[in-house]
């Protein structure tokens, strides 16, 4: 640890010569700054505390607050205060709702449709019958895809062999070479 000092001198006590002020003054002066660091050192500390155990806190209560929200008993109402329905919970209304959002009619474009000349699905089939096109579309662009590389691979192969046979007879490489001739 670096310590600057300062010592001041004012007067000097009849009693204390030179020494012993300034001696007490470098003294009172590097307790003063240990003081200081420390207090520093401790107030950080205590604010970081403070600070951790605050946020616990709120979200030990947010949580709280939440699952309450989420578990308690719901009654839905029309606009003159008449009680339309009652749900055990939260969860039971987002159920219903997702019920009714996944058996709504929906147009070939999955769009709900009030119109009768539309041919109408549930959405639900709606969905899964687009997952399947999808799907399919992929599986048979790749399968063509791998059948075309795989054909022009053995017809390049096979061009290849048969070019080099007949270049071969052409060029009457097999007489040059004296090797027996193919028929």
């Amino acid at each position: 640890m670096k310590l600057n000092l300062e010592v001041e001198l004012d007067w000097i006590d009849d009693e204390m010569n030179i020494d012993d002020t300034i001696k007490q003054n470098v003294i009172n002066s590097v307790v003063g700054k240990i003081q200081k660091n420390v207090e520093d050192k401790v107030e950080k500390e205590i604010e970081n505390i403070i600070g951790k155990t605050i946020i616990s806190k709120i979200n030990k209560r947010t949580d709280g607050l939440f699952n309450e929200f989420l578990t308690r008993e719901v009654t839905l109402s029309d606009s003159y205060g008449s009680k339309i329905k009652c749900y055990p919970n939260v969860e039971a209304i987002i159920k219903e709702r997702f019920d009714q959002f996944m058996i709504e009619q929906v147009d070939k474009n999955g769009k709900t449709s009030t119109s009768s000349y539309d041919s109408k699905t549930p959405r639900v089939v709606y969905i899964i019958d687009e997952q399947l096109k999808k799907f399919s579309d992929k599986f048979t662009t790749d399968a063509v895809k791998q059948v075309s590389e795989e054909i022009k691979k053995h017809v390049a192969e096979g061009l290849t062999q048969k070019l080099g046979t007949e270049l071969m007879k052409v060029l009457k490489v097999n007489e040059m070479l004296e090797l027996p001739s193919k028929k």
